[in-house]
């Protein structure tokens, strides 16, 4: 979903290592026992890579919750693509009460100066990067097409986005909150 390539010859010679290491059959005679497992890979090869895979997966989460508010908040579960926990479960809540309301979104969300704050490899792997939203395009209208949207609402916003790494190396957003008061 949105994923730049990236190799996974890293992870095949781990599998390769450890096959020949078993016999492909288990311990053999003499060997004794295996020794201590290996340790886990980095999910990236570099913090460029984390920061391209970052803003990929943002994209995406830009661009289905551009298509859910288009389609006034009906199946707003597509978010799961690229959102997890409590953070899917508040953008699922949010959106879903829009078709209640009879509220759409007309124009599209952008973002720009996504910058990485964050990557920490290990058991509980992250991504953190700061960047701007921005909603000039962006409006909210009522079932008579009039605007619900304040009109002094900021256009830009800085946030600071966290995504999570699972054993399988894919990023999903598990939460977002307002950095900084700043126009971006």
């Amino acid at each position: 979903v949105g994923w730049m390539p990236r190799t996974h010859a890293p992870l095949a010679l781990l599998v390769a290592l450890t096959l020949a290491l078993t016999g492909c059959g288990g311990v053999g005679k003499g060997l004794g026992k295996a020794g201590p497992s290996p340790a886990p890979t980095a999910a990236f090869a570099s913090e460029e890579e984390a920061l391209a895979a970052a803003t990929s997966v943002y994209s995406r989460y830009v661009e289905i919750g551009d298509e859910i508010g288009h389609d006034g908040g009906r199946d707003a579960e597509r978010f799961s693509a690229v959102v997890v926990g409590e953070f899917l479960d508040q953008s699922v809540e949010g959106l879903s009460s829009w078709g209640e309301k009879g509220w759409r979104q007309v124009g599209s969300t952008t973002f720009r100066d996504v910058e990485l704050q964050q990557y920490s490899t290990g058991p509980t792997s992250a991504v953190i990067v700061y960047l701007c939203e921005d909603l000039t395009d962006v409006d909210v209208v009522d079932a008579t097409g009039s605007s619900i949207v304040s009109a002094d609402r900021p256009d830009t916003y800085y946030f600071q986005v966290i995504f999570d790494v699972d054993d399988e190396h894919v990023l999903r957003i598990s939460g977002r909150e307002r950095w900084d008061d700043r126009k971006c």
